[in-house]
C-alpha cells in the first residue's frame, strides 16, 4: 500500500513540474512563428515609372464594409522574373511578325536599338523586344479619317476572340495570359476631333480595347500600372467586311516556377500609415484633392510593364474620383 501511495504522489509531482513549465514558457504567439522562405535574401520594391505625387496633403476617410484598414495575409509568394536573351533566331522570327502584320519587308526593313527591333512603313509601326519577343503595334489610323466611313459596333465575344486570335497570329500569347481574366472597354472615336471617348453602350462605339491580365495567385489578383486597363491590349475596329488591328501591346514576363520565396509583408493597417504618409505609388488622382474616401482596400500581385527583378504584391486603395494608390506590401526589412 505505501508503495502506490509513493507512486501516486511521484505522478502527481511529475505532473504538476510538466504544467508549472508549460506555464513558465507558453508557446510563441503566432505572429511569431510565420513559416517564411526568403530565398532571394532583401529584393528591390516594385518599379513603376511616369509617377507623381500629389502636392498637397490629403486626407483619408474609409467608407469599405469593414471600415477599417484589412490585412488579408501574413506572408505571401514571391516570383522571380525570367530575364530572357536574344536567340539564335531572332531575325527569322520578327520578320515573319511583321510580315503577318501586314508589313512589306522586301521594302521595310528593321532598325535595332539596343535589344529593341523597330518596322516603321509610315501608316504602320512595330517595335520587337528580341529577349523576350514583347511588342508594340500601331496603324496610325488617325491620318486615315476615310477608314471610319464603314464602320459598325463592335460586340464583346467576337472582339474578344479576335483579340485572341491575333496575339496567336504574331506568336506572343503566353500560356499565363490564356489563364488569366479579360476586359472589354468600348470607344467612340471621332475622326474629326482625333478623340476617343469611353462609353458603356456597345451599339454606340466604333472602337474596342480588349484587356489581357495575368491569372489571380494564390486568389489575390493581379493588377498593371495602368491601374484598371492592361500593358497587354488589343485595340480593334469592325467593318461590314471585316476587322482591323489599330494598336496592340505585349508587355508579360514569365516567371521562373522553380524559384518561389515566401516574404512576410505588412499590415493593413501600417500600409495605411505609408499611405498617409505619402510613400505610396499614386496611380490616378486629381491633383485639386484633399480629402478622399477610401471605396475599396486589397491586396494584389503588380504585373510591370518594365523588366524587373520579381513578381511580388501591394496594397491596392481605390477611392473616389477614381483615387487609386498602391503601396509596396512585402515587410521593409526584406526590401532594399
Amino acid at each position: 500500500m505505501p508503495v502506490v501511495i509513493l507512486v501516486g504522489l511521484l505522478f502527481l509531482i511529475f505532473f504538476y513540474l510538466i504544467k508549472l513549465m508549460i506555464m513558465l514558457n507558453p508557446p510563441a504567439p503566432q505572429s511569431a512563428r510565420i513559416m517564411i522562405n526568403p530565398i532571394f535574401d532583401k529584393i528591390s520594391v516594385p518599379i513603376i515609372n511616369d509617377l507623381a505625387s500629389p502636392s498637397a496633403q490629403i486626407n483619408y476617410v474609409f467608407d469599405t464594409i469593414e471600415g477599417t484598414p484589412i490585412t488579408a495575409t501574413d506572408t505571401a509568394k514571391i516570383f522571380q522574373f525570367q530575364t530572357g536573351q536574344v536567340s539564335f533566331g531572332y531575325l527569322n522570327k520578327i520578320y515573319l511578325t511583321a510580315k503577318s502584320l501586314g508589313f512589306d519587308t522586301e521594302i521595310v526593313k528593321h532598325t535595332k536599338t539596343d535589344n529593341m527591333a523597330e518596322f516603321d512603313s509610315g501608316k504602320q509601326r512595330l517595335s520587337i523586344d528580341i529577349q523576350n519577343y514583347n511588342f508594340t503595334y500601331e496603324y496610325r489610323f488617325t491620318d486615315e479619317p476615310d477608314l471610319f466611313n464603314n464602320v459598325r459596333p463592335p460586340e464583346k465575344e467576337e472582339s474578344e476572340q479576335k483579340a485572341k486570335d491575333f496575339l496567336i497570329l504574331v506568336d506572343r500569347y503566353p500560356q499565363e495570359l490564356t489563364q488569366g481574366k479579360t476586359n472589354t472597354v468600348f470607344f467612340s472615336y471621332s475622326p474629326q476631333d482625333q478623340t476617343m471617348t469611353r462609353i458603356d453602350d456597345s451599339s454606340q462605339a466604333n472602337m474596342v480595347e480588349v484587356d489581357f491580365f495575368r491569372p489571380d495567385i494564390d486568389n489575390f489578383p493581379t493588377v498593371s500600372p495602368l491601374n484598371l486597363n492592361s500593358q497587354n491590349y488589343v485595340i480593334m475596329m469592325f467593318t461590314n467586311d471585316g476587322f482591323k488591328i489599330l494598336r496592340a501591346q505585349v508587355k508579360f514576363y514569365e516567371t521562373d516556377q522553380n524559384k518561389i520565396g515566401i516574404y512576410p509583408l505588412i499590415t493593413g493597417e501600417e500600409a495605411f500609415a505609408k499611405l498617409q504618409a505619402g510613400g505610396a505609388y499614386f496611380m490616378k488622382f486629381q491633383e485639386s484633392q484633399t480629402d478622399v474616401t477610401i471605396k475599396k482596400m486589397f491586396l494584389a500581385y503588380l504585373d510591370p510593364d518594365v523588366y524587373q527583378p520579381y513578381l511580388q504584391p501591394v496594397y491596392v486603395f481605390w477611392g473616389d474620383n477614381d483615387f487609386s494608390a498602391y503601396v509596396p506590401a512585402v515587410h521593409p526589412d526584406y526590401l532594399q
